[in-house]
């Protein structure tokens, strides 16, 4: 169709000229004496056009011959170019195939290329990391110079090889101010979230899940896990300072509240700052809900709270939850601080039937002890030994089980309301 097309102009065109050619009535004299020279306008303009052609070709053919050399280096640089770009493209293929001793010898080939040098010494430095080979790294790292085409690729670079080598601090040095239109993109977040986490910044970690959060960049089951860790970290961070402690459980938000691992960072810092009643409370609203061994332990130590009201919880416990290792342990402690012996060893030997446990075994070994039956106590002695260093713990050890203890209660003491029996 295109052909055609042309055709028809130049018919059109040879038609045209031709009409044109058939009304030109006119004649040009040239005139250099002695000569004269006479012509019609017709011919006279097709030379001209003639002329304008042959001088048009020749000015052209002078310029090429003029930028020749010019043209030869433009064609070496852009070979050199395409060489580059080749290096290049192949060198990041053999990174991403795990060839690294491939690609760095590739990225060697780009870096006379100026565009591309920056770009191929980061790919250079990263397969140098995966290598362990830290000096050449270095070495592509200063390589890269501080073009700003690349300096937010280089300082990403930094951050994950310093996360790598567990460098906290020189990552979120690297990762300092970096943005992307005003904000800090998603991998730069993610960067900056393992850096927090490795340092300890339960703060910064916790203000980075949420951004992170917002943007749907993280699984929610992840999240869930180091806010955990965030707000444990931080109550744990509060130390043994009363005022710093409640800010701190102040601070959380009421759903984490109610997770198992937080319930337990709190009652730990409540006992550390020496805060009894609210790690009583915060142990019995937990315990309402679901058993927990830890804090059933924690329960039999607040010394601060009445023995008495410290056993009767521990036997409604023990109707809703059943024998429990720990809680049959934690009421043999709580009875034997009250002075009550016959109950105390009931509820040990229960918890040790339950399973051996140098913890209740060595209990019942103080017991005997107490009670001037010294037999008894190295044969429980023994038993937790073994069983703290992986033996089979033996109920019977030399012949018979130990006897139970006889139970006299102190003068003036109120028997406590009766348990089930053991």
């Amino acid at each position: 169709m295109r052909r055609i097309v042309w055709l028809l102009i130049i018919v059109s065109a040879a038609v045209g000229i031709a009409l044109l050619l058939r009304i030109g009535n006119g004649n040009v004299a040239i005139l250099w004496p002695p000569y004269r020279i006479d012509l019609s306008v017709n011919l006279a303009v097709l030379i001209l056009l003639v002329l304008f052609l042959l001088l048009h070709l020749l000015f052209g053919a002078l310029s090429g011959a003029l930028n020749l050399p010019a043209r030869v280096r433009e064609y070496r640089e852009r070979r050199q170019r395409e060489r580059a770009l080749v290096s290049l493209r192949d060198s990041l293929l053999a990174f991403l195939e795990g060839r690294f001793g491939r690609a760095e010898r590739l990225a060697q080939r780009a870096l006379p290329d100026a565009a591309l040098a920056g770009t191929a010494a980061l790919i250079g430095a990263r397969a140098a990391q995966q290598l362990r080979d830290t000096q050449r790294r270095d070495q592509w790292l200063e390589s890269v110079g501080d073009s700003e085409l690349v300096s937010q690729a280089r300082r990403m670079t930094q951050a994950e090889i310093a996360l790598e080598e567990h460098r906290g601090d020189d990552a979120l040095a690297a990762l300092s101010g970096l943005t992307v239109g005003g904000q800090r993109h998603i991998h730069a977040l993610r960067l900056a979230l393992r850096a927090h986490e490795h340092q300890g910044n339960w703060g910064e970690v916790l203000d980075h899940v949420r951004q992170l959060e917002n943007r749907t960049a993280i699984d929610p089951a992840a999240a869930s896990t180091l806010r955990v860790q965030a707000i444990v970290g931080l109550l744990d961070a509060a130390g043994d300072d009363p005022e710093a402690v409640r800010r701190t459980i102040d601070e959380i938000p009421a759903p984490e509240r109610e997770l198992e691992a937080v319930q337990r960072a709190t009652v730990r810092a409540l006992c550390r700052a020496g805060l009894s009643d609210p790690a009583a409370r915060t142990i019995e609203q937990a315990l309402a809900q679901r058993y927990d061994a830890e804090l059933v332990s924690r329960w039999a130590e607040l010394d601060d709270i009445p023995g008495r009201r410290r056993l009767a919880s521990a036997e409604g416990w023990l109707q809703q939850w059943g024998d429990q290792p720990a809680l049959l342990a934690a009421l043999g402690r709580l009875c034997a601080a009250e002075g009550l012996w016959g109950k105390a060893e009931a509820f040990l030997l229960r918890a040790e039937r339950l399973g051996p446990d140098p913890v209740i075994q060595t209990l019942l070994a103080e017991l005997c002890e107490r009670h001037d039956r010294p037999e008894e106590a190295a044969q429980w002695y023994r038993q937790a030994a073994l069983a703290s260093v992986g033996g089979q713990a033996f109920r019977q050890v030399g012949g018979e089980a130990p006897r139970p203890l006889p139970a006299p209660e102190p003068e003036g003491t109120t028997e406590p309301p009766p348990l089930p029996a053991p």
